[in-house]
C-alpha cells in the first residue's frame, strides 16, 4: 500500500527560517515555514523583492540559514557546512538564466560536468550523458556550444546536467522568465515529465499560469507567507492576489473582464479550457 503524502517524513522540512542579507536592515526571510513531500509540485510566488529567490537558495543548500528551528533537506542539516554540501547533492536547483550554470565547451560536457565532479566511472557517465542527451531532446546538439543554442535549448541544457546527477528534489528559480513561448513551452514540458515521475520539484515563478497545475501554492510577502494552500484558493481571494501584486492567471484576467461587461461565469476558470467551457455554459 502507497503511503499519502502526509504518512511520510517530508524531503524539505524548514521551520522558522530567517535569512538577512550582510547589511541589510530587515530580514530577507522572517519565521518561514515550508514542508515538501516526496512527489508533490509546490508553486512559490510572490513579487519581486518578496524572497523567493533568497528561498531557493537556501532549499539548494547554496546559502546558510541566519536562523532555523529546523531547516532540513533530504536529511541533511541546512545550518551545518557539512549538511549544506550534503543538500547540493540531493537537491538540484535550476535558475533562470541558463547561461549562469552553462560551463563547458559543448552541451554533452556540461552535461557530465556534475558526473564527472561526483567522479563517476566513465562509461557510467557516457551511459548517463547519453541517457540525458535523449531525454531533452538534445541529441542533435550535444557538440554544440552553449552560446550557439536557442534560449529553451539553453535551459533544456542546463536542466539536463542538473537532472543528469540523480536527484531527490528539484528546485526551479523563475526557469521560463528569459525565453520566448516556444522555449517556454519546451521547459515546462520537461518539468512535467520530471514531476509525473515522482520528482518533488519546488517551482519559483512570477507567472500565475504556472501556479495553477501545482499540488500547492505558497505566496511570499516581504519574506513571510502571506498563503499557503491550493491554486483555487488563491486566486478565489482576488484581493489578496492584488494585494501580492500577483495578478491572475490569464484565464481568470479575461473571465473578470468579461463580467465587467455583464457576461458573468460561475466561479473564476484558471485555464483557457475552463474558460471556454463555462463561457459555453453560460446563459
Amino acid at each position: 500500500m502507497t503511503s499519502s503524502p502526509d504518512e511520510t517524513a517530508p524531503l524539505l522540512d524548514i521551520r522558522g527560517l530567517h535569512y538577512r542579507y550582510a547589511g541589510a536592515s530587515a530580514d530577507a526571510l522572517a519565521d518561514l515555514d515550508l514542508r515538501v513531500h516526496e512527489g508533490e509540485l509546490v508553486a512559490v510566488v510572490g513579487a519581486n523583492g518578496s524572497g523567493k529567490s533568497t528561498l531557493a537558495r537556501l532549499l539548494g543548500g547554496l546559502e546558510k540559514p541566519t536562523a532555523a528551528r529546523l531547516a532540513r533537506a533530504c536529511g541533511h542539516d541546512l545550518l551545518a557546512d557539512d549538511g549544506r554540501i550534503a543538500a547540493r547533492r540531493d537537491v538540484g536547483v535550476l535558475f533562470q538564466n541558463p547561461e549562469n550554470q552553462l560551463v563547458a565547451q559543448c552541451v554533452e560536457d556540461d552535461v557530465a560536468f556534475g558526473l564527472e565532479n561526483l567522479a563517476w566511472p566513465p562509461a557510467d557517465i557516457r551511459r548517463r550523458v547519453d541517457e540525458m542527451l535523449a531525454r531533452f531532446g538534445l541529441e542533435e546538439l550535444h557538440l554544440r556550444e552553449p552560446h550557439m543554442l536557442s534560449g529553451g535549448q539553453k535551459q533544456r541544457t542546463a536542466l539536463a546536467g542538473v537532472i543528469a546527477v540523480p536527484r531527490r528534489v528539484l528546485v526551479l528559480d523563475e526557469p521560463t522568465a528569459m525565453l520566448d513561448p516556444a522555449g517556454r513551452d519546451e521547459v515546462l514540458a520537461a518539468v512535467r515529465e520530471l514531476h509525473g515521475e515522482g520528482l518533488a520539484v519546488v517551482y519559483v515563478t512570477q507567472e500565475m499560469d504556472e501556479a495553477v497545475g501545482a499540488d500547492r501554492v505558497v505566496a511570499l510577502e516581504r519574506g513571510t507567507e502571506a498563503y499557503a494552500g491550493d491554486a483555487d484558493g488563491l486566486f478565489a481571494d482576488v484581493a489578496l492576489v492584488r494585494r501580492l501584486g500577483l495578478g491572475l492567471p490569464a484565464a481568470g484576467e479575461l473571465a473578470l473582464a468579461l463580467a465587467e461587461r455583464g457576461r458573468g461565469l460561475r466561479g473564476l476558470p484558471l485555464t483557457m479550457d475552463a474558460l471556454l467551457e463555462a463561457l459555453g455554459g453560460a446563459p
